[in-house]
């Protein structure tokens, strides 16, 4: 059995059981449960912080994981990056209040007080600058702190920089990017490597197929079957087949969703008609 240790709450907890549905799997409530079986007797699901999955991966509770980077590195564990997913980025930033003092690097001083959840990015980051930082830890709120007098800067992680807009804040330097994840125990990626290699492809196969469009476009000639071949984007070579119709066809292919509309605008310029856009559950390369 594979255990696959995810976020137990959140945005990022939705956008797993999405993507975890349309992989074919069927994924009970949450609740209060630290395991869950799904519909597949070989995948059994263990919620968890999402600070804490590095931990259960590393450890060997979990076989995988699906975290951010910012947890990974915050936590100091030993996981497999097998790759990333495409949904719950963001960018661990230090920020201040728009008429503080502190508008870059250049402005910290030895003392500054720094409210975070990121305890160990934080003294990483001011150790390399020499900067004698005092760090506090808070969970929640950290917008706040800075606005009540008990910290100079904050250290977060920011998706779009709303709240620290609403907040009067503003970014002072940005430290890394972070992305989610799909993480693995060493020791399973041994031990279980079909069964890991199994799932995943199948998260790949859903991933790749959210970014991707199924396009078909009729012609009513081999002239334009040329043309249109010529500008249709493929992953290797677009399917051409034979209509009802005689000397007419069906141009099929697999397009990347950021080509979609110079695509069809060319398609159309080369002669397509009746052209179908499909979404696709699954695309294995």
């Amino acid at each position: 059995m594979i255990k696959l240790a995810i976020p137990n709450k959140g945005r990022v907890n939705a956008n797993i059981v999405k993507l975890l549905e349309k992989m074919g799997l069927d994924v009970p409530e949450n609740g209060r449960k630290l395991y869950a079986n799904t519909s597949n007797p070989n995948i059994q699901l263990v919620y968890a912080r999402a600070a804490d999955i590095p931990f259960y991966v590393e450890s060997g509770v979990a076989d995988l994981g699906i975290t951010g980077e910012d947890m990974i590195r915050e936590s100091g564990m030993t996981v497999e990056k097998l790759f990333k997913l495409n949904f719950g980025s963001c960018q661990i930033v230090v920020a201040a209040p728009k008429n503080s003092r502190v508008k870059s690097p250049s402005d910290y001083s030895d003392g500054i007080r720094v409210v975070t959840k990121l305890v160990n990015t934080a003294r990483t980051y001011f150790a390399k600058r020499n900067i004698r930082a005092n760090i506090i830890r808070l969970s929640g709120a950290l917008e706040l702190a800075p606005n009540i007098g008990i910290a100079d800067v904050i250290i977060d992680q920011v998706s779009t920089g709303t709240t620290l807009a609403a907040n009067n804040l503003q970014v002072v330097d940005t430290i890394a990017k972070s992305d989610i994840c799909l993480v693995a125990n060493k020791r399973s990626m041994k031990e279980k490597e079909e069964e890991i290699d199994e799932l995943k492809l199948a998260v790949e196969s859903v991933i790749t197929a959210e970014q991707k469009r199924y396009v078909i476009a009729n012609v009513k000639s081999e002239e334009e079957l040329k043309r249109v071949v010529k500008v249709m984007p493929c992953m290797e070579s677009p399917t051409v087949l034979k209509l009802a119709k005689e000397g007419e066809y069906a141009v099929q292919s697999v397009v990347d969703s950021k080509d979609l509309i110079t695509a069809i605008r060319k398609l159309k310029q080369a002669g397509a008609r009746d052209i179908l856009v499909m979404n696709m559950s699954r695309v294995v390369e």
